[in-house]
């Protein structure tokens, strides 16, 4: 990997030195080397040794209860990143950028040193109108109203997290922008029913792929003066299973779930004072790294066939941040599963088929203040970062997905983070 990264910086370094002599194209580096050093009461997801910390994750492994309530602690630099910012020759009257920008989390889960893109796009502007191609964040992320916090979640999962492959039109009117987009999907996905069972599907988005309709996003964000309303609906198609497996044998599956989401959010800013508030309501989510999935509803014994219900997520957060040299600041988050919108299938033995992440959460919260100095290019920024959620226990209620009984499990987190930028 080392090679290989010294090979594209070479060449990055080679193509710099061509563009800044050709006035039709130019090339800008950026980036920061960031060091995050933090301490667990709980066991998370293990997304990037932890770094990249979701909620803690409740287990009962031979009877033993609340085992993953043991403290670790862990330094990594995995999250330092370099962006190139582009500038080509006008294309049909429009202005046009570019952005490329990696870092080294490429599989948080498996892999967490693996060099990665996070963004590569091209951005058409006129006048009134701009067009993206290529892959940013999720409209979803709320463009740049984004909590401030020390974690690399930025929030998450209170707040959605998925940068994805898309092409986005935006449409300005004054102070208003509306933006259509039509969504794909690569290292955040929707989780696929057969994933595990077949060794030929090796990545993880042939849900989405399946579904043949990219996720549809219609959004818009309006600002004046010191304040920024924004608001979306996004509606997603993807395949579950691409074979139903029957007592009469295999056949070609040809079911399809959709589902649709909604987020608004509000940002003050004036000054020294900053407040941003988000809230999502949806099904399905999970591909948005937010609590969320599907079931099975109904399923034929003899066929394998099978119809699916998806479950349903609300979530919203609180961001206060205020000073300048010296920054005070507050997250605060809570989110609830609001279960199915139909009943899952019972096979007869009273357990529920189900493919998502985090569905036996009822309710989560999260409390985070931080402080942080910023000075010129250098910033450090320590928090304490309180994370709970209620695990549902017992038996499931098939009616609707959700537990009769619940769990805690809290995890209390300090992180310090110190990044120099260039």
């Amino acid at each position: 990997m080392k090679k290989n990264l010294f090979l594209l910086l070479a060449m990055l370094a080679s193509i710099s030195v061509y563009a800044q002599s050709d006035d039709n194209a130019t090339l800008d580096f950026y980036g920061f080397v960031r060091i995050d050093a933090y301490t667990d009461t709980y066991k998370g997801v293990d997304a990037g040794h932890d770094v990249f910390y979701l909620l803690p994750l409740y287990a009962k492994p031979g009877g033993v209860e609340d085992f993953n309530e043991q403290r670790s602690s862990n330094i990594t630099a995995i999250a330092s990143r370099l962006g190139v910012k582009i500038k080509f020759p006008e294309v049909a009257g429009a202005k046009v950028t570019g952005l490329i920008e990696f870092d080294f989390a490429g599989n948080l889960k498996a892999d967490p040193t693996l060099f990665r893109i996070r963004q590569a796009y091209s951005l058409l502007t006129w006048e009134k109108s701009s067009l993206l191609l290529g892959q940013t964040w999720h409209p979803f992320f709320g463009n740049s109203n984004v909590p401030v916090v020390a974690g690399l979640n930025t929030g998450a999962p209170f707040s959605c997290f998925n940068r994805s492959p898309m092409i986005r039109y935006n449409m300005k009117m004054g102070g208003l922008t509306v933006s259509a987009s039509a969504v794909s999907e690569m290292q955040y996905t929707s989780p696929m029913m057969d994933q595990a069972d077949y060794s030929y599907l090796l990545t993880s988005n042939h849900a989405m792929r399946n579904g043949v309709i990219p996720e549809l996003v219609l959004s818009a964000e309006w600002t004046k003066n010191s304040v920024t309303l924004g608001t979306g609906v996004a509606s997603k198609r993807i395949k579950p299973r691409m074979m139903a497996s029957g007592t009469n044998g295999n056949s070609k599956a040809d079911e399809f779930l959709s589902s649709t989401a909604f987020m608004a959010y509000g940002r003050y800013k004036k000054e020294k004072f900053t407040v941003i508030a988000k809230s999502f309501i949806g099904e399905n989510m999970s591909h948005m790294v937010m609590p969320g999935g599907y079931g099975i509803a109904t399923r034929n014994v003899a066929t394998g066939e099978e119809t699916y219900t998806s479950y349903t997520t609300w979530i919203n957060s609180l961001s206060m941040v205020y000073g300048t040299k010296w920054q005070f600041g507050l997250f605060a988050g809570y989110g609830s599963n609001l279960g199915t919108k139909d009943a899952l299938w019972d096979s007869g033995d009273g357990k529920a088929k189900t493919c998502g992440s985090f569905l036996n959460m009822q309710t989560m919260y999260r409390v985070a203040p931080h402080i942080s100095l910023n000075l010129n290019k250098f910033k450090v920024i320590a928090e304490y970062e309180k994370t709970s959620a209620n695990y549902g226990t017992g038996t499931i209620n098939l009616a609707d997905g959700l537990y009769n009984s619940t769990h805690r499990a809290t995890n209390n987190r300090i992180i310090v983070m110190i990044s120099h930028y260039f």
